[in-house]
């Protein structure tokens, strides 16, 4: 029977930027991760939810993004700037030469692109889907 690897995926609080991008990669490769074992998959999601609490908790204190004041566009370009990039960059990140129609408002972000700018501008996701 396949156990739940809680040791590799140790829980402490996020102090630096290092911390915060390994516990964003193991959310990922946890979502990838299923446990025969009903027990084992609740302890996988129990880990997953003390380490989205811990990310989201990290990203309030140390992003700023004005929730309510921002449209899609300036959450994105607040995020690249914050990161020195530009939107040739964002072309690049994503994939895709459809940044000015997201930044028109005449294309909605797919999941994808959600997951793309999350974990490579640190967005949270919450901003992305709910603007």
């Amino acid at each position: 029977m396949k156990k739940f690897p809680s040791a590799k995926y140790s829980i402490t609080p996020i102090t630096d930027e290092i911390t915060y991008l390994r516990f964003c990669e193991w959310v990922e490769e946890l979502d990838d991760i299923f446990f025969e074992n009903e027990a084992e998959e609740d302890k996988k999601f129990a880990h997953l939810d003390a380490l989205s609490t811990l990310i989201e908790a990290y990203e309030a204190k140390n992003f700023n993004f004005n929730k309510t004041e921002l449209t899609l566009p300036q959450v994105i370009e607040q995020a690249l700037e914050q990161l020195n990039l530009t939107r040739k960059d964002l072309s690049r990140i994503l994939g895709s030469n459809r940044v000015s129609e997201i930044f028109s408002g005449k294309r909605q972000l797919s999941l994808t692109q959600i997951r793309t700018l999350h974990k490579e501008l640190r967005i949270p996701t919450d901003l992305l889907v709910g603007v």
